[in-house]
């Protein structure tokens, strides 16, 4: 949040004033409106430019999970990476002191890819810890240890009823012989078809079992996070007030951020668990190993329809929920003006908030021993009625939709609240629809989809803004996707994707 607040300050003190491009712009008036000229006779906002540059990153962020995600897949190398890229994304934290002033510009178009690249390729590899520690987890290991069991006596039994009618008299007649060969038939049919009901009720409870035990570890996981940004943020605040709210304490806050990052990476290195998957092939180059994956990844989809149409949806959705919270900061802080030290407070009041809406939707979700799918339906339903708030009133009168400061706090508790189960329950969707083995790969779709479509959403709505001179017309967007992804998500059918996760799984192994 706090390099699109840099980005900015740097392109509004390199600007011109918007009315009269020959007169310098002066940041120190209140209720300045500046443009920096791009690409020729090119004016565009600050704001603008900042949306620009973070579509710019996420497609950065595209290429670079596409070239290197599904290596780690093989031996230790998920570890690996999490430490690897955590050091480049502090180092490329730490190197924003050496934009000080208008003409280091062009450093920070090249600082934001590199460390969001870093920050989403984490993410990825993180991610695909969770379906790995689930099928490991004590709970989901006894459930499917109880299941096995079940199994195992329903073939005893059957063998004992079969025994029991094929043990005949030597003498028997003829039409003896064909009515127990008729009996036994029966019980064939009988036990087979009870085996086949057990079978899948057996299965759908280990279902159950599993995704109860994903939605704890991702709201404990969320929680976690909440926790973590809530003291950044906190410390964040008092070098913004201690240093008077300049350009300087963006950057100490930035390079803190990024420390921050690489020393708890460090610190949990000893307790994680690598789960080694098999190693990687002999004599393979990297980035080309992992566009050949990629290849049969996509191709692939046509056997996982169901995770497939889940991607498509996550694709439009994450779109629209990541335009939403940009276009709340940049409206905050080009129109209503908010210091660097406001806009810090918005986002410790989200992360304050997404702890209390990860146990409250939890609550919910555990009373109610509702699905996750329907919890994502809940959470976009959420997204929309905000989204709706931010642009409709506009039409009819100026005094509501992000005019006043009120409204902005009011909407920073409300998105707070729903933010972290949204991307929690997502991720739990992902986990239970994805093939086993595969983990890397497809949270690297997953996370691609998020960060991949992240360019559509700012170039849009900053196009939207050169054309209308509004940001708030920019919502229009968010809340159409909202009503596209909605409709393809509801047409996911969850069991039915794991039957072709699992299927999927064999039919590769019969491969090999």
């Amino acid at each position: 949040m706090m390099v699109p607040l840099l980005i900015q300050d740097i392109a509004a003190s390199g600007g011109v004033e918007a009315s009269d491009h020959s007169i310098p712009c002066n940041t120190t008036v209140p209720n300045y409106k500046c443009v920096k000229r791009v690409f020729g006779d090119h004016y565009l906002d600050p704001g603008t430019i900042s949306l620009y540059i973070s579509g710019l990153s996420a497609i950065v962020s595209f290429i670079v999970s596409l070239s290197i995600a599904a290596v780690a897949d093989h031996g230790g190398y998920r570890k690996r990476f999490l430490l690897v890229f955590a050091v480049l994304g502090c180092l490329a934290s730490i190197a924003y002191f050496l934009v000080w002033d208008s003409s280091m510009f062009w450093l920070t178009v090249i600082l934001s890819p590199l460390g969001w690249a870093c920050y989403n390729v984490s993410s990825v590899f993180s991610n695909a810890f969770l379906p790995i520690y689930v099928r490991v987890h004590p709970k989901v290991l006894e459930a499917a240890e109880h299941i096995e069991a079940q199994k195992n006596l329903h073939a005893m039994e059957k063998n004992r009823l079969i025994a029991q009618n094929t043990s005949t008299d030597g003498k028997a007649e003829t039409t003896n012989d064909n009515h127990s060969n008729n009996s036994i038939n029966t019980v064939g049919d009988v036990t087979n078809h009870t085996t086949t009901n057990d079978l899948a009720f057996s299965t759908a409870a280990l279902r159950k079992v599993e995704e109860q035990v994903s939605n704890d570890l991702s709201a404990w996981c969320a929680a976690a996070a909440n926790v973590g940004s809530i003291i950044i943020q906190g410390t964040c605040i008092g070098i913004s007030i201690g240093m008077g709210n300049t350009l300087l304490s963006l950057q100490v806050a930035i390079a803190f951020t990024g420390v921050w990052w690489l020393f708890w990476t460090i610190v949990v290195m000893p307790w994680l668990d690598a789960r080694p998957g098999p190693p990687l092939p002999k004599g393979q180059n990297w980035i080309a190993y992992s566009w050949s994956k990629n290849y049969m990844t996509f191709k692939s989809m046509r056997q996982l329809s169901q995770v497939t149409k889940f991607i498509f949806a996550w694709f439009i959705l994450s779109d629209g929920v990541n335009t939403v919270t940009s276009l709340l900061y940049v409206i905050t802080y080009q129109d209503l003006r908010f210091s660097h030290t406001k806009s810090l407070f918005m986002t410790i009041t989200v992360s304050a908030m997404a702890f209390v809406g990860a146990y409250l939707f939890l609550y919910i979700r555990q009373y109610w021993k509702l699905s996750t799918k329907f919890m994502m339906m809940l959470t976009l339903s959420l997204y929309t009625i905000l989204t709706a708030y931010f642009v409709v009133p506009s039409y009819f009168t100026m005094e509501f939709g992000l005019r006043h400061e009120w409204e902005v706090w009011v909407a920073t508790v409300y998105l707070g609240l729903i933010i972290s189960t949204f991307y929690g329950v997502a991720r739990v969707m992902m986990a239970e629809l994805c093939p086993e083995g595969d983990e890397n790969e497809w949270f690297s779709l997953f996370q691609l989809a998020d960060k991949g479509s992240s360019w559509i959403g700012p170039f849009v709505t900053g196009a939207i803004e050169s054309v209308t001179g509004e940001f708030r017309a920019g919502f229009w967007f968010p809340l159409a996707l909202f009503a596209a992804g909605g409709v393809l998500l509801l047409t996911v059918d969850m069991n039915k994707g794991k039957d072709e996760a699992i299927m999927y799984k064999n039919n590769r192994r019969a491969r090999h």
